[in-house]
């Protein structure tokens, strides 16, 4: 360091003069100090807590467990529920209202099929329980052809589909020959 040029009773010793701007070597305050030392001993051990042992979950871990969480609770829907649902005419109808509009094309109007597989006997291509023929209406199929209606329809409208479609299973309605394996029970 330079020696002082001169000595200012407010900011100390001035070590340095250019342009008339004087610099003096203050002390930063204590509290300012104590601060940045603890942020810096702060951030060392949150990196340490969190990143380099993971001793506790990071906000990306937590909302990432929650969503699949989320996606799990979407994914299966209680088979009781879609099951009673199939048993209320209020459900049943409106499923019948959307599955006219968007449905009929490959599944006919009875649900025999036509382009997509019958509906209404024992066989079934992706599983003929509740819980699958939800899955298969939410996600479709796009190997074969059966659109993801999840997104379109909604939950309200993919719930009350599955129930009409729950309610033709096993009215064995003359159409396409049975495709798929023989489906038992919901059990």
């Amino acid at each position: 360091m330079t020696e002082a040029k001169r000595r200012d009773d407010i900011q100390g010793d001035i070590l340095h003069e250019y342009d008339g701007i004087e610099e003096a070597d203050n002390a930063l305050p204590k509290w300012w100090l104590g601060i940045f030392y603890g942020t810096m001993a702060f951030g060392i051990a949150y990196w340490f807590v969190y990143h380099e042992y993971a001793w506790a979950p990071t906000q990306n871990d937590v909302h990432a467990a929650h969503v699949a969480k989320l996606m799990e609770e979407r994914a299966k829907p209680a088979t009781d529920a879609l099951t009673d649902l199939a048993g209320d005419t209020a459900a049943v109808t409106a499923g019948a209202e959307t599955f006219k509009v968007n449905c009929v094309a490959c599944h006919g109007t009875q649900g025999e099929g036509t382009i997509g597989p019958n509906l209404t006997d024992r066989f079934w291509i992706h599983g003929g329980g509740a819980a699958s023929i939800h899955s298969l209406i939410r996600d479709g199929v796009a190997a074969k052809g059966m659109p993801s209606w999840g997104a379109i329809l909604g939950p309200k409208k993919v719930r009350e589909v599955t129930a009409f479609v729950l309610s033709l299973r096993n009215s064995n309605v003359e159409g396409k020959e049975p495709q798929g394996n023989e489906y038992q029970s919901d059990s």
